[in-house]
This record gives C-alpha cells, structure tokens and sequence, in this order.
C-alpha cells in the first residue's frame, strides 16, 4: 500500500476492520518504527459525536503509561481522524481461544493477571473500560499481554457522550446493571472480566443466545452452565473466583481488580516475572500461533541483588563510626564548656524521691537514613 498519513507515517498494510474504523500498520518515518493507525471511517466524518469520542479514546490513552495499556503516540484529524499508537506483533486473545479452546489453567491466569494490572491502573484514575473482551487483549510473541480500545470508557473527568439508557458495549460482554443502560462503576468491568475468564478456561461464552433466550435475558437472570461442567479439568479455586465475578448483584462481586488479582494469583504465586512471558510465549507457540520470537524480544526482568556478607559489614561499620563520632563529639562539649554552679545538697528523707538538676537528658544519635520504597508491582 502507497498511502501516507501526515507525511509521516507509510501504511504497509491493514490488520482489521471493524464497524466504526479501520486499523493498519505503519511506518513511523521519523523514528524508523513500526505503529498501529486506527482510521476512522469516512462515514462517521462529520458526527460530532462519534469524531468526540475518537479523540477522547486517543486522549485517554495518551494519559496512560502502563506496560499494560496499549501507548497512544499521536492522533490527528486532517486529512484523516487517526489515532497512532504501539504496534503489537501478536495475537489477540479471542484468537487464542478459537484456536486452542480452554486455556491450561497456569498460562490463562498469568494472561488474566496482565489484564487485571491494566483494568487496576484505569479504575484508580476514576475511569471504567465498558467493553472489556477476548478482541480487546493482545498478546505479544515475548508474552507481554496488552489491553487496548478504550473507544467507549466512562470517566468522571470527561462530559459523558453516551445518553442515559443508551446500551453500549458488546451484548455477550455486558453486565447486567450496563444490559439495563443503568449507572455502572468499576464492578460493571470486574462481571466482564469474569466473562472473559470463563471463556478462556471453557472455549465457551457463558451466555449465548437461543431461540427461547436471548443473551440479554440470560445475563439479567444469571443464566449460565458452571465452568467445570465443561471443563472438568479446571480447578475448584478458579471456578469459584469465576463465579465470584458473574454475581447479578454488583456488591456481591469482588470489590476491586486487585482484590480479584489477588485471589487468581495464588496459583503463580512463586514464579517471577521473566519465567511467565515465557510460559506464555511458549504456550502460543506450542499452538502454532506464532513463531517463537528472537533473542531480542526475550523480556528479563533482574532483581536486585540481595545484600551480601560483605556489604552487611559496611553498613555494620558505617553505623558504629556513626554512634563513635556522636559519642566523642558529646564527651568533648561537656569538657569545655563552663562549669555550673552547683547546687546545694539537701539530704532526702528516706523514700521520698530525688529530682535530678534541670537540663540533666541524654543525647540519642538517631539513623535518618532513608527506608528502602516499596518494590514495583509485577
């Protein structure tokens, strides 16, 4: 393809299309690089409402840095309305799933995690994602998982462009209070997480239309097979966590993605993070939806090197130096300072107690060295 946005960036080829934009890959020309161009349609041009909407997606996206959360670069509206953003060589999740049905237990959690981190990040800048889906979550050949399309979020910050009552989102995704166009929070995205992660570990949507049913009736009445039935496989811990999510009544649910985060990640727990990517990567090459990738895309992740013998001496001696030099520097001020008169002596009756002369303290040598901050979140 010849077409050039801006100058700056060549298109190479079209990865998808969807109902209200159409994404390519690009040539950054400037930097060398690759990017993700999200076009929108012709026929959009001049609906404010939709053209609002693009640009707080790219707006909203540009606020966020999380090694999660797809990185928005650019967005410009002449000639084109174009969001530019990180080009993720990969697969989406919903690929995955058509590919290999249920996921091993291990490798869907370390991908759900990923997510959670992501859906954490946007909930605590007061923003709610509505349209949280297999389609929406890239997974990079090294592993690294990606959430992207935040088209439709709600966020207290901004005017909202969707009326009350409106439905928005993607029917076999939406919770119930989001089917009935009712005021959401945050537990609104956790019931579609929890849709997401029966999918993974099933192959299967939990609600699909029938001809008596549509999906809508189902997800309002909490309709759906328990996940082990279909996967007999699937451990008792993850079907609770799953079920936890799917409560019709949002106070039921998990209260928070971190809350959820930590209840899936009891099955990791002890596994760092260079040894997940791979897992992951491992896994979507076992099912042939990748290549393996090359050296350079490899993530490693090094800790930081635990204080051995020697350092602990130094910190020892560095910390006595410290009370030595107090301690001289005390001894020498009350040698040359001036004696005070002292006091006459007043024998005490026995048991009655004796006040020591006023000013009489003791100095403490105090270590204000700074305490070590938290370590980041993985």
């Amino acid at each position: 393809m010849t077409k050039k946005i801006k100058e700056e960036y060549e298109i190479v080829e079209e990865l998808g299309s969807g109902g209200m934009a159409t994404v390519y890959k690009a040539i950054q020309r400037s930097l060398d690089r690759p990017v993700a161009i999200k076009e929108l349609r012709k026929t959009f041009h001049g609906d404010s409402t939709v053209e609002q909407r693009f640009e707080r997606e790219a707006k909203l996206g540009a606020s966020f840095q999380h090694e999660n959360i797809v990185h928005i670069y650019d967005f410009c509206r002449a000639p084109e309305y174009c969001i530019v953003m990180e080009y993720v060589d990969g697969v989406t999740l919903s690929q995955v799933i058509d590919r290999s049905g249920s996921l091993p237990a291990d490798v869907g959690v370390m991908i759900a995690l990923r997510v959670a981190n992501a859906l954490e990040y946007a909930h605590t800048r007061g923003l709610i994602h509505r349209d949280i889906k297999p389609g929406n979550i890239m997974i990079k050949r090294n592993g690294e998982v990606k959430l992207m399309d935040f088209g439709i979020a709600r966020t207290k910050g901004l005017e909202a462009l969707t009326q009350p009552g409106t439905l928005v989102g993607t029917p076999s995704y939406m919770s119930p209070e989001q089917a009935m166009g009712e005021a959401l929070d945050i537990r609104s995205d956790i019931f579609s997480f929890g849709i997401v992660l029966y999918e993974m570990f099933t192959g299967a949507k939990p609600f699909q239309e029938e001809e008596t049913r549509s999906i809508t009736a189902k997800i309002l009445q909490g309709s759906y097979i328990a996940p082990r039935r279909i996967n007999t496989d699937m451990p008792r811990s993850l079907q609770r966590t799953i079920k936890k999510c799917l409560k019709n009544k949002p106070h039921k649910r998990y209260a928070s993605m971190q809350a959820l985060a930590r209840s899936l990640g009891k099955r990791v727990r002890g596994m760092d993070k260079a040894a997940q990517l791979k897992r992951i990567s491992d896994y979507l090459v076992e099912a042939e939806l990748i290549e393996a990738p090359s050296a350079d895309e490899t993530v490693v992740i090094y800790r930081a090197p635990a204080m051995g013998t020697f350092t602990r001496v130094l910190v020892a001696a560095a910390a006595g130096l410290l009370l030595c030099t107090g301690a001289i520097g005390y001894y020498s001020w009350t040698k040359t300072r001036p004696p005070e008169a002292a006091p006459p002596i007043e024998t005490a009756p026995t048991g009655s107690v004796v006040s020591l002369p006023a000013g009489s303290s003791l100095s403490a040598v105090t270590d204000t060295s700074a305490p070590a901050g938290p370590a980041p979140r993985q």
